[in-house]
């Protein structure tokens, strides 16, 4: 086994956590003795010396190996590496990656163990505070503990020890403090000096970006530079994490990196509140929010847009990350609205010179309006005329997104679509309409839809967009049987909600979706069994013929397992994602048996009257699970979907009062947080972002309507709770003025224009 981590990582406590589990175990420690040629050599014949003689160890971990790497004496390593066999075991630990000699020496496929693999977990940072220091940590300051070190285990010791004087009251206010301080500059610095100067030149280079990717970091290394840098980074000696795939610095190394050169380390963590990602400056967060929006993260995109708007500079991008904010919000907010900003910021486009982008913008009032048909590929055709290759490229995406949204995009045009963008080498993004065209091939009944899904299964698998998978597993569910389309559909809903798509465009899908129903019919309801209802927004309820269910008495894995199961409103959620989540410590077949403990826990540990034969409250569907909800609206999460699409159709049709009253009925189902019981949980945060966001967005819609439907003070209410609900988005604040300034009142569009300014203040953007 071969653990290459940096310093602190925890090699050394694994490998004494490894030689206490075994018989005939040593451990030898290459430390500064062995610096000496003479010290060194005489270690390493201990070592071999060890595997021979009566008695023999059998598994002799060596600690320190970069020192030997690249002596004289790295050939012994070499032989001790090749006594590797089924009854002598070898732990090879260093700082730095091993030499290909030294790995091809092994007799056997090693095992290799890297910083990502040494991270602490929240509960780990936790007991960690209490065994070093005395004090036990809140979870909710661990979890922040783990984001600014990323779990390495050095800083998070140093931390702990700092707090042994610390009062047990004042523990979480003097963790805040010190995570913002440069703690752990030392240890910080003896992993730098650890690696090659030409890497520690390139960490300060890239400090700035929130992921460390090859295209990037050649356009600001070389690809030489950028080649030697991933190179360590993916060998274990710089400590990161791996996010949905992307390599990710601790953030306390970066704002480190930062101040060692010379520049301001709080540039490299400028990232709004509601998005735990760090950012680099303006022209880095645009670039940031186009990588993440060609992954198919919508909602991870949003901030980082903001973020570019709200720093002004001669050359920014402002143009274009307005025109993607606009396009984003397009289907949640009247018509007349985004066409009146997509016109200002077309002379916008003008007024500064910018043609081209002024074209696109054009092409995006003709996608969005009821402009006949042929207006956007007036305005492609004439990007094409001029060269304009992107921009025509980007219009016809624009017009394909919205008639998707609508239900009047083909799979020709699809078709048409990808053909642009790989001639243009966007492999990735074209991989997108590519996928939304094999669903709209299923959902016509075309007999070329089943070529089309493998051509998008292989295109996905290539460019590594696991999203692009959510419109192959609709599109396979209406072509497949009956029996598949649960299964299908709930892994849809997850794979959209892990890439970070709001939701799947409901219009697109809505055929397939259709299937969901009729493929598994529900049994007839027995008139003995209660009716459940259940509750997600400002924490967790289930009720019974409206009675609410004491869930103290179930167990805390059982309990997680019905939040989960409510947060996808009665979908069913396939076991092993189930076991994924919840387990993941766990073996698959661990894992799956601990969801079969906990469903049966569940049921034994409610009331006899709720678990009889008439009753299942967690219902098992092939190989999946959901909650035995009657019908979608007995969740507050569905019925909130339902009412936001109800209003968005009435907008559609120009019918501002049953818009209001859909937008209404919405907000009066939003009483706070998605399951807010959950903390930091991985798999609820994203929803519970994609929600807020989406009722801020309908209360600064409804205050709009309310304007126009004459009522000043019902605009004013909506607007206050759009604020009320996300503090920290714009475009809530710039309403409530907008609705002050009409009502006539001066001196609470002052007041609020303050407010404003305080949160832009707040978030360092004024």
């Amino acid at each position: 086994m071969f653990v290459v981590a940096p310093s602190g990582a925890g090699k050394s406590t694994l490998l004494r956590r490894l030689s206490k589990s075994r018989d005939h175990a040593v451990i030898i420690h290459l430390g500064r003795a062995c610096r000496d040629p003479s010290g060194l050599s005489a270690a390493l014949d201990v070592a071999i010396a060890g595997f021979e003689g009566a008695e023999a160890f059998t598994t002799l971990a060596i600690d320190d190996v970069q020192i030997a790497t690249g002596t004289r004496d790295e050939p012994a390593l070499e032989r001790i590496a090749a006594r590797c066999d089924s009854e002598h075991h070898v732990i090879l630990a260093s700082r730095l990656p091993l030499s290909t000699e030294l790995t091809n020496a092994c007799a056997t496929e090693p095992d290799v163990v890297s910083a990502p693999d040494l991270v602490l977990r929240i509960d780990e940072v936790a007991e960690a505070f209490l065994a070093v220091g005395g004090h036990a940590l809140p979870l909710e300051t661990a979890s922040h503990v783990v984001f600014e070190t990323s779990g390495w285990a050095g800083p998070v010791h140093d931390l702990a020890i700092q707090s042994r004087f610390i009062d047990a009251e004042a523990l979480e206010n003097a963790v805040e403090v010190a995570l913002q301080g440069d703690f752990a500059a030392l240890r910080l610095e003896r992993a730098l000096r650890a690696l090659p100067p030409r890497v520690v030149r390139s960490l300060e280079r890239t400090s700035a970006l929130p992921t460390l990717e090859f295209g990037t970091c050649a356009r600001l290394l070389g690809a030489d530079s950028a080649t030697e840098l991933l190179e360590a980074v993916d060998g274990g000696a710089v400590m990161h994490v791996r996010q949905f795939g992307s390599r990710v610095l601790p953030p306390i190394l970066r704002r480190h990196l930062r101040a060692r050169a010379g520049l301001d380390p709080e540039i490299a963590l400028a990232s709004p509140p509601p998005i735990g990602v760090p950012v680099g400056p303006w022209s880095t967060a645009f670039d940031d929010a186009m990588t993440r929006l060609r992954r198919g993260d919508v909602v991870g995109a949003v901030p980082l847009l903001q973020l570019a708007l709200r720093t002004p500079a001669s050359d920014s991008p402002h143009p274009m990350a307005r025109l993607a904010l606009l396009m984003i919000r397009e289907q949640l907010v009247p018509r007349e609205t985004t066409l009146d900003a997509l016109a200002a910021l077309e002379r916008d486009c003008v007024a500064l010179g910018r043609d081209a982008q002024a074209r696109v913008v054009r092409g995006a009032v003709a996608a969005t309006s009821d402009l006949p048909d042929r207006s956007a590929p007036e305005v492609i055709a004439e990007c094409d005329a001029r060269g304009e290759a992107t921009g025509a490229a980007v219009t016809a995406g624009l017009q394909f997104v919205v008639r998707a949204r609508r239900g009047r995009a083909t799979a020709v045009q699809a078709s048409a679509l990808t053909t642009r963008l790989e001639r243009l080498e966007l492999t990735d993004v074209a991989a997108w309409p590519r996928a939304a065209g094999a669903l709209l091939a299923a959902a016509s009944g075309s007999v070329d839809a089943r070529r089309q899904i493998i051509d998008a299964e292989t295109a996905s698998i290539a460019t590594g967009l696991d999203g692009v998978r959510a419109f192959i597993d609709v599109a396979r569910a209406r072509v497949g049987p009956a029996t598949s389309v649960p299964a299908l559909t709930a892994s849809a809903r997850r794979r959209a909600m892990d890439a970070g798509l709001p939701r799947l465009p409901t219009a697109l899908v809505r055929g397939a979706l259709a299937g969901e129903a009729t493929a598994a019919p529900a049994a007839e309801a027995d008139p003995r069994s209660p009716h459940l209802t259940v509750s997600c927004f400002g924490g967790f309820r289930l009720c019974a013929d409206g009675a609410e269910i004491d869930l103290r008495i179930v167990r805390p894995q059982a309990r997680a397992l019905l939040r989960m199961l409510a947060l996808n409103a009665g979908a069913p959620v396939h076991r092993e994602l189930i076991a994924d989540i919840l387990w993941a410590d766990l073996g698959l077949d661990s894992a799956v048996h601990a969801l079969h403990v906990s469903v049966s826990s569940l049921r034994r540990s409610l009331p006899a009257e709720m678990v009889g034969a008439a009753v299942s409250i967690v219902e098992r569907v092939g190989e999946a699970y959901r909650l035995g909800l009657g019908d979608r609206h007995d969740c507050d999460l569905a019925d909130f979907d339902d009412r936001l699409a109800e209003a968005a159709a009435a907008k559609v049709r120009r019918d501002s009062g049953a818009a209001a009253d859909g937008l209404r009925s919405a907000l009066a189902r939003y009483v706070g947080d998605v399951l807010p019981e959950d903390g930091p949980a991985e798999w609820v945060t994203g929803a519970r972002e994609r929600y807020r966001v989406r009722a801020a967005e309908a209360a600064s819609s409804l205050a709009h309507l309310e304007l126009r439907l004459g009522d000043a003070r019902a605009a004013v209410a909506a607007a206050s709770r759009a604020v009320e609900i996300d503090p920290w988005l714009d475009e809530s604040w710039r309403t409530l003025v907008l609705v002050h300034r009409r009502s006539g009142d001066v001196v609470a569009a002052a007041r609020t224009e303050e407010g404003y300014r305080s949160m832009r203040v707040a978030l360092g953007v004024d």
